[in-house]
């Protein structure tokens, strides 16, 4: 079997891949450092550059490509709306050979037809999903990835076609597959069924849940209001205080004393300083959360990288997941964090991911 490596631009992205491969087989590893030691059939990367420089992320991936042994397939994991440094990423990988990007993710409405992204049958130039980006949304992929004639955009309008897209490259290990995670489940799909994972830690006492909250999506605050009807209370940040290292920490660790609690952010920001926000966001977490016997869940991978990195936690172990994209990692120090991108799950998610890590049934009340 052909060994493959999952580059991946942030953490829940990793992390997504990693639940999608958990239900096919326990012969994987995910790393928040590189692509040195892999000994799995199929080694995931967290490369973190979502919210660097263009040019740090296509030096991170060049530096991770340089490392990959001979034979092995890429697959180069990349939002599903677009999102990061992808113009970088596949100039970068076009330089070295042929390139096959299969963008969107047909299970979250997302497809391609004609060169287009629609997210639930509206183009992505025409769709709001991008309003917390600093730039404007691109009309087709080709747009993005540009018009190399070793860079292949195929439309993706259902797994089908992701399926046919990995067939296609079957016998030539050298094309790199760029896309979304449903691209990595359809390569999951082509590898040998062996037994479900299983998490060998010891049972988990019932233990509080920190969950915080780093995307700006409308759905995303839907789901924290579902979360506080299930008595979870919602303990608010303000942006340019946690900006500027002055906002109070005193009112969350109140409510986490008195059980779990819910992490948001508020007030303006700019989207150009979104990225300093997300690493003084983690350093405020891990202020909490050190030293404190508290599972996290953490939505947003570059928000989930950022508190994991504030932490010093350098190696996560993927045990499970509570719904598709929320995957349950296991820390050194035996902290569970569940990371979920901040655009996946319906108005329970929040609350269901709580609730495995609470020990308790799903909706029930918390007695915070």
């Amino acid at each position: 079997m052909t060994r493959t490596v999952v580059l991946s631009d942030d953490l829940s992205g990793a992390a997504e891949v990693a639940g999608t491969v958990l239900e096919r087989t326990t012969d994987l590893e995910l790393s928040l450092s590189g692509v040195d030691g892999f000994t799995a059939a199929v080694g995931i990367v967290d490369l973190d550059t979502r919210s660097r420089s263009a040019a740090e992320a296509g030096a991170r991936l060049s530096a991770a490509l340089g490392a990959v042994p001979a034979g092995t397939r890429v697959v180069v994991k990349i939002d599903s709306l677009l999102r990061g440094h992808v113009a970088t990423t596949v100039d970068v990988l076009a330089r070295r050979g042929r390139v096959v990007v299969a963008a969107g993710h047909p299970g979250l409405g997302r497809i391609v037809r004609n060169g287009v992204l629609y997210v639930n049958d509206v183009p992505l130039h025409r769709s709001s999903v991008w309003n917390a980006e600093p730039g404007l949304p691109p009309a087709s992929v080709r747009d993005v990835v540009g018009t190399a004639p070793s860079v292949a955009v195929p439309d993706v309008t259902g797994n089908r076609d992701l399926d046919d897209v990995v067939a296609s490259v079957a016998d030539d290990p050298d094309v790199v597959l760029v896309g979304s995670g449903a691209l990595a489940a359809a390569l999951v799909r082509t590898l040998p069924a062996a037994t479900a994972a299983r998490d060998t830690h010891p049972a988990d006492p019932a233990r509080d849940v920190l969950t915080v909250v780093g995307t700006a999506s409308v759905g995303a605050r839907d789901q924290v209001a579902r979360l506080a009807e299930d008595g979870v209370p919602v303990v608010s940040v303000d942006a340019a205080a946690v900006l500027a290292g002055r906002a109070s920490t005193a009112e969350l660790e109140g409510a986490l004393a008195r059980g779990s609690a819910v992490l948001t952010v508020s007030g303006p920001l700019d989207p150009s300083a979104s990225g300093r926000l997300v690493v003084a966001l983690g350093h405020l977490v891990a202020r909490v959360a050190a030293g404190r016997a508290v599972d996290l869940a953490l939505t947003g991978g570059e928000t989930a990288r950022a508190v994991v990195d504030a932490l010093g936690i350098t190696t996560l172990r993927p045990v499970g997941q509570v719904h598709y994209g929320a995957v349950v990692l296991r820390a050194p120090d035996g902290r569970r964090i569940v990371t979920r991108p901040g655009s996946f799950g319906d108005r329970h998610s929040l609350s269901a991911i709580h609730a495995h890590l609470a020990g308790l049934p799903v909706g029930a009340v918390s007695q915070s």
